[in-house]
This record gives C-alpha cells, sequence and structure tokens, in this order.
C-alpha cells in the first residue's frame, strides 16, 4: 500500500457450547442441519420459497451478535438468489435491531450508552479451496453490537510484532485500490438515486479501504420496498465489474477450476486491455496498479502454496467475486437521542485477497480499520446471561415467538 494507516485489533471472547441448552435456543431448522436457531421464517411468494433464521453465535464478533441467515436446502449465497419478500425480511429485521437500540429504556438495561451497531454481510461463494471472508456460504447478515466498555479495549496492532501474514489478512493489498473499484462498479441511475458518496472520518482517519455512501433514506430505507431490488443491483454490478476486469487481466470472464487461477495475460496486453476499457479514468489508473500486485499462479505453485495455509491465504487471489457491504452511523449510541436518526452510510468493500470478511474488519466512529479477533476467551456466565436476556427482549419486541 503506498499510505501507512493505523490498524487495530479487539478480542471478542467465545461461548461454550454447553451455555446454549436455553429454551429460546433449542429450536431447529425445517430444511437443513442447523440446531440452536431462535426463529426459522418461512416465506412463499410468487418468486419462490425461502427460510430465513434468526440465530446466536458461539464465536460472535460482539457483545450481543446475532446472525439472519438463509437455511434453505440449496445454498443460496448471493443476494439475487433470495426472493425479494426474503430480503425484505432480513433487512426489515436489521433495521428493526437499530429501532430497539434506539429505545432509550433498552440502551439503559443493557449499558449500550456509548455503544456501537453494525450490520453487515459478505459475498464469497466459490471460494473453497482456500479460507474466505464467507466460511457459511448461505447468505447471513450480521446484527453486531457493542458495548463501550469492550470497545474501549480496542488496542492499535504494531505492525512489527505480528506475524506478516497475519498482517497482510487485515489489510489486503490492494486495499488502497477498492475504494475507486467499488465508486466506479456502482456509479449508476439506479443506484445514484439512493446514494451519496460520503467520506466520513473515524477519530483522524478516513475509511481508506471501502466505497462509503451516505444513504439518502436513512435506516428506514433497509425497510423499503425499493431496497431488495437496490441490493440485488449492487451485486449484479460488482460481478459485472469484476468479470469484466478478470478479461483484462486473463482474457477469460469464466469461473476458474477449483484449485486453479487463470494465467495472466503479458503485461503489455493488460495494459492495452485497460486503455480500451470503458473504466472511468480513475479505475484505468488503479488497475494499471494492480499489475505488479497480482502474478500467475500455475497448478504445481498451487498445490506448493496449499502446504502452508499462511501462504495459501495471503498469495493465492479469491477465487472469484468477493465483497462485504456494510451499513452504520459514524457515532455512537446516546440514550437521550435515537439511533436511528442517526446519518445511515454503506460501505461496499472489494476484496482480492483476505480471508478476513466485513464482519472481522469494519469501522469503528473513532478507528477506520479494526479486526476482530474471535473466541479468544470465554463468557462468563454473568455476561451470557445478559447476552440471553438482551436476545429475548429483542425477540419479544419483533414477536417471533410467543410465550
Amino acid at each position: 500500500m503506498e499510505k501507512e494507516f493505523k490498524v487495530y485489533h479487539l478480542s471478542i471472547p467465545g461461548k461454550a457450547v454447553e451455555m446454549f441448552n436455553e429454551p429460546l435456543y433449542l429450536n431447529k431448522s425445517k430444511r437443513i442441519k442447523f440446531d440452536g436457531i431462535i426463529d426459522e421464517h418461512e416465506i412463499i411468494s410468487e418468486q419462490g420459497e425461502d427460510y430465513i433464521s434468526l440465530a446466536p453465535k458461539f464465536k460472535p464478533h460482539s457483545d450481543f451478535e446475532m446472525m439472519l441467515q438463509s437455511t434453505d436446502n440449496v445454498v443460496k449465497s448471493p443476494s439475487t438468489s433470495l426472493t425479494d419478500e426474503a430480503i425484505h425480511y432480513i433487512f426489515g429485521t436489521g433495521y428493526k435491531f437499530i429501532k430497539f437500540l434506539s429505545d432509550p429504556e433498552v440502551v439503559e438495561k443493557y449499558g449500550m450508552e456509548g455503544g456501537y451497531p453494525y450490520l453487515v454481510f459478505n459475498y464469497d461463494e466459490f471460494t473453497t479451496d482456500r479460507h474466505s471472508g464467507m466460511s457459511k456460504k448461505p447468505f447471513h447478515l450480521h446484527l453486531n453490537s457493542w458495548k463501550k466498555e469492550t470497545i474501549d479495549r480496542i488496542e492499535e496492532i504494531k505492525r512489527d510484532e505480528v506475524s506478516p501474514y497475519y498482517y497482510e489478512s487485515v489489510v489486503d493489498p490492494i486495499f488502497d485500490l477498492t475504494r475507486t473499484l467499488a465508486y466506479d462498479a456502482l456509479d449508476c441511475e439506479e443506484l445514484n438515486q439512493y446514494l451519496e458518496k460520503a467520506n466520513p472520518i473515524c477519530g483522524d482517519q478516513e475509511i481508506f479501504y471501502s466505497g462509503i455512501y451516505k444513504v439518502k433514506g436513512g435506516w428506514q430505507f433497509l425497510n423499503s420496498e425499493e431496497f431488495p431490488h437496490f441490493l440485488k443491483t449492487i451485486h449484479n454490478r460488482l460481478e459485472t465489474r469484476y468479470k469484466e476486469i478478470l478479461k483484462c487481466f486473463t482474457g477469460k470472464d469464466t469461473m476458474p477450476e477449483l484449485f486453479t487461477r487463470h494465467a495472466l495475460l503479458p503485461q503489455e496486453q493488460i495494459i492495452d486491455n485497460i486503455i480500451e476499457s470503458n473504466f472511468q479514468e480513475t479505475t484505468q489508473e488503479a488497475l494499471v496498479k494492480l499489475i505488479p500486485r497480482v502474478r500467475t499462479i500455475t497448478n504445481e505453485e498451487f498445490q506448493e502454496l496449499c502446504k502452508n495455509t499462511d501462504l495459501r491465504d495471503t498469495i493465492i487471489p479469491m477465487r472469484w467475486v468477493a465483497y462485504s457491504v456494510g451499513f452504520f452511523s459514524n457515532a455512537y449510541i446516546e440514550k437521550d437521542y435515537p439511533y436511528e436518526e442517526e446519518t445511515c452510510y454503506m460501505n461496499c468493500t472489494p476484496r482480492l485477497f483476505t480471508k478476513i470478511g466485513g464482519a472481522s474488519i469494519m469501522n469503528f466512529p473513532d478507528r477506520s480499520l479494526v479486526k476482530i479477533d474471535r473466541g479468544e476467551g470465554k463468557f462468563s456466565q454473568e455476561e451470557f446471561d445478559h447476552h440471553v436476556e438482551f436476545q429475548k427482549e429483542f425477540v419479544k419486541k419483533l414477536e417471533l415467538r410467543r410465550k
């Protein structure tokens, strides 16, 4: 990367499996082997059928994390594989989560004053030959929220004190290019009516690795009828642009065979392809800068690299388009001000090398890039009980379960 940025990490403890022997979690999916869920919602429409489950996390990213996951027996990874009704249900529930954290009584009861919520999902369906940011391939939205006392534990990562492989998994080598690539790919009338480029500052730094937008409709937009088409348009635009870039570099726009990556064209041909493309000038410049950062990996080299997981996960690129999309406000929770009234931002982060998704590499109001290290230690019984009560109350607000 051309510039040095401060990066941070935050350790979050895991939860012992036996702790989940609670009535709230003693539920099973009807379609797949997935136990320990809170609720499964069946959605039947003219577009098809979906099953969406609300579930806790054994190794959460935050104090009170839940996720909404597709639990159909057919794996549905991209937003485009879900019905509009399913997307409306998932993100409408996400909006209700923000409304829940806008309730002064909830903020007071669960110690969320000065806390921070964050909604995010990843897409990386086809990278199955190395680690990727989408460890669970079915579509899932993370509902995260941190307490102030947890946020206060965030520490800076000292580059000379950690493994270079750890650092490169946190800071994708093309993170200085991804903002440009995202802005170009998503620049269209269909999306511009809902989004406005933005540059919120986290402490003293920009969120340099993402395309950042102000969501014109605010948090309420997540609950709108237009949102499913909006989300599917984002996916289609990113996938189309990935294919176009891949063709510039390799002459191919198809998925490589498993355990392979397409060979690169000669550098002069790549540059000619970029110049002849209809990409914006800033994107063409970014792609030229990308050339020295990627290389051909032969099938034999692939096998050798796979013998060392650090090399595999930092040198071999993702197999197909990979990205994360997050929704946040660049502000902490205040009991006397409804969080749903805060400015809502969306970030879009293309990924090429990092194996870590957008739920573990994300931004806080005072820090632009924080790596979440999960499962470091264990929640105490008291902490877990507090976690259960939080989720019970949210579920009650959703009226999902009958008492």
